[in-house]
């Protein structure tokens, strides 16, 4: 039966990142939470008693207080394994138009309130969010760029160097100072593309956005002209 439960639990948490890739969030965040009561079900072997009391419900337990704290570490390990693989497909979802910026926030929200709810550190939660973080910083520099459209009258070499810089992958990001030096050097820099680039660096810096409304308008943010 502890085994049967614990494979139910990797069912339900898979099905509901499926179901939630295609749109439905509230799913994904329930079967995350479903999926750790079936775990925690699954070790209801490790106690022998339940029984009620004026400041709420008491457990005993048949094994020794070192074997429990093994049994959480294990589940914390899970939770925050669970929460980082979560966090990830709804950053990486929004390629394929998936999750708007109000949606993604509420899960992300919803996952970390769990993460802290089965006791996973506060110091080991910024480690859950790094693809998050690294997924934001690359939308940011696709963003200025406005990789759909070409920029307005540009010579063969500004194009070739636009482009090295527009088509880098996840692992080398362009950073703001590489995307204001391209900007300056060409003409193309803007009071907006300035603002951009210092709502980029202030992300990198804190994990936040600077200016949240500007974020969520980013696909309206033009492509480059020279001045």
């Amino acid at each position: 039966m502890k085994y049967l439960l614990t494979i139910t639990s990797i069912v339900i948490l898979a099905g509901g990142l499926w179901i939630g890739l295609n749109g439905h969030s509230a799913v994904m965040t329930i079967s995350f939470v479903a999926s750790m009561a079936f775990l925690f079900t699954a070790n209801l072997d490790r106690i022998s008693e339940f029984r009620a009391s004026g400041s709420g419900i008491e457990a005993k337990t048949r094994e020794i207080i070192a074997k429990a704290e093994t049994t959480l570490t294990e589940l914390q390990v899970l939770a925050k394994i669970m929460g980082t693989l979560t966090l990830s497909l709804v950053k990486r979802s929004g390629r394929l138009s998936g999750y708007a910026d109000d949606e993604q926030e509420l899960i992300r929200a919803s996952v970390l309130n769990v993460l802290e709810k089965v006791g996973i550190p506060k110091a080991e939660i910024p480690g859950v969010l790094d693809e998050w973080h690294t997924y934001t910083e690359y939308d940011y520099a696709q963003a200025i760029f406005d990789s759909t459209h070409v920029p307005d009258n540009a010579e063969p070499q500004i194009m070739e160097e636009w482009r090295a810089l527009r088509s880098r992958n996840i692992l080398k990001i362009p950073t703001p100072s590489e995307i204001r030096s391209f900007l300056e050097k060409y003409g193309f820099m803007t009071e907006d593309l300035n603002g951009y680039l210092k709502d980029y660096e202030h992300y990198r810096e804190f994990k936040v956005h600077r200016r949240p409304d500007v974020w969520k308008e980013r696909k309206h943010w033009g492509h480059l002209r020279k001045t």
